[in-house]
């Protein structure tokens, strides 16, 4: 179509299209309780989320989700929100979007809420969001979930940390800082960094640290991710569409979101195992470090594991279904 003002005005056909052959789905159109003249309202927002994307996160996606917001380009100005996550094979799977005016706190409690229903997030139990630094992201979502566990992109921390404290060397030390698996680690680096510079770590800890180092995430969402970069993807994988007229933009991201499920339902028959590749890919970088490891048994339950200079203590005990679950104990 291409024209502004047409496309504006069939926003409400477009979605019951949409809706229409796409059974399942969620797309909501918001318009302003106001009325002008000659009765028409307001353009406010639009949120979708397809029905395919809904089943693909409840089979089969870990609980974590990266929220992001980006400027439309075209002429009718405004943002793009978005929520995407990891498929099975660690891949981009964008799960919503929706075109708000402007990014606050009120569009995204409006975006998160309809979110919250379609995927059945419940009270945010067990369920980790990433996000950069939006302004009342965190606000918003803390009223509609509660209980999740909220972690900030470490890049994006970096970006306005580096600003003052530039260097390769200061960069560094505050990837293995973000990197850091535990306790004694995460110390070590800071004391490390401590040495490039005064107050360089009391400026550091002025971002919570518990939201961008990966020694105080939880272990429910079974992800290790300091940075927000699937959202970043998905904000690359647009960036022609989002600088064109609303309707134009939403059926170019549709027919992209609908050309990669089948390419991945495809891609997904050529798998050799019920794991998928990239899985396999880690487990079998993961055998070949521990093969480097050795282990020491040193009573019942506990194991010492050494791997060059350094040791670890390991206490494992069988679960209630019956898996060996270990938990690190000292260094």
């Amino acid at each position: 179509m291409g024209d502004h003002k047409l496309e504006y005005g069939r926003i409400l056909d477009y979605r019951d299209e949409l809706l229409r052959s796409n059974p399942g789905s969620t797309c909501v159109v918001k318009l302003s309780e106001e009325t002008f003249e000659g009765g028409k309202k307001q353009f406010v927002g639009f949120y979708i989320c397809f029905d395919a994307i809904k089943k693909s996160y409840l089979a089969g996606c870990r609980p974590c989700i990266g929220l992001d917001g980006y400027f439309l380009k075209g002429v009718c100005k405004g943002q793009l929100l978005v929520a995407v996550c990891k498929d099975g094979n660690n891949q981009m799977l964008p799960l919503a979007w929706a075109v708000v005016e402007i990014e606050n706190q009120h569009t995204w409690r409006w975006f998160v809420s309809i979110l919250k229903a379609d995927l059945e997030l419940g009270d945010g139990t067990n369920l980790t969001m990433i996000t950069d630094m939006q302004k009342g992201l965190q606000n918003a979502i803390s009223d509609i979930l509660p209980n999740f566990e909220h972690r900030m992109c470490a890049r994006h921390i970096l970006a306005n940390w580096s600003k003052k404290w530039r260097g390769i060397e200061r960069r560094n030390c505050f990837w293995r800082c973000a990197r850091s698996t535990y306790e004694w680690e995460l110390k070590k680096n800071l004391n490390e960094m401590k040495n490039l510079g005064s107050n360089i770590v009391d400026e550091l800890l002025y971002y919570n640290i518990e939201r961008w180092s990966k020694v105080y995430f939880n272990t429910y969402c079974k992800s290790d991710s300091v940075d927000n970069n699937m959202a970043e993807c998905f904000n690359n994988w647009i960036l022609a569409a989002r600088q064109k007229t609303i309707i134009t933009m939403l059926e170019e991201i549709r027919v992209k979101m609908m050309n990669r499920i089948a390419q991945l339902r495809q891609f997904g028959n050529t798998w050799i195992t019920e794991f998928s590749p990239m899985a396999m890919k880690v487990l079998e970088e993961n055998t070949e470090r521990s093969m480097k490891c050795t282990i020491f048994w040193n009573g019942e339950f506990g194991f010492e594991v050494k791997q060059g200079m350094g040791s670890t203590e390991v206490k494992i005990w069988w679960t209630s279904i019956g898996k060996l679950a270990p938990v690190e104990l000292g260094c």
